[in-house]
């Protein structure tokens, strides 16, 4: 009898790893705070992807949503740091998704449907959070960074209830 490889299936695996990869491409060079946070961030993903460990992917996550909230912060390009934020979400959900599948089916299990519409689905509520986030923010009476700040936080906030 084989032993059943328990490690992260690889169509989420690769779906966190592209959002990852996203959400730090979409802040890191408006700051160097965000730069060296996300840096740290995307480093801990892939480490918690290859490896099995929620954690380093949770952690990873968190890094890439601070870099984006840091780029925000210093900057007043809504749009990129909203997508950012989408998309570390977007890492953690879909990089912890990968390791359960891997746990409690195995790499070797067909998941590919389950794995697809699961990304979908959450890529979905991301877009839809982020399109009413940004629209909010492009009808508001003021362009004070303070509301574009305000606005990436609810939909951050929202993203992850609707996820859970």
């Amino acid at each position: 009898m084989n032993p059943i490889d328990r490690d992260p299936v690889q169509l989420s695996s690769l779906g966190a790893g592209c959002a990852a990869v996203v959400a730090f491409g979409l802040s890191a060079f408006y700051s160097w705070p965000a730069l060296a946070i996300g840096a740290v961030g995307l480093v801990l993903v892939f480490v918690g992807l290859i490896r099995g460990l929620y954690t380093a992917v949770t952690v990873g996550a968190f890094g890439l949503f601070v870099g984006a909230i840091l780029a925000g912060v210093q900057t007043t390009a809504v749009g990129p740091i909203l997508g950012s934020v989408t998309a570390a979400v977007l890492a953690w959900d879909i990089g912890t998704n990968a390791i359960s599948i891997g746990n409690q089916l195995g790499r070797e299990a067909d998941t590919r449907r389950l794995e697809a519409a699961h990304i979908a689905a959450s890529t979905g509520v991301g877009v839809i959070t982020v399109s009413i986030a940004y629209g909010l923010y492009m009808t508001g009476t003021s362009d004070q960074p303070i509301t574009a700040l305000f606005l990436l936080l609810l939909a951050a906030v929202l993203l992850l209830e609707s996820l859970r």
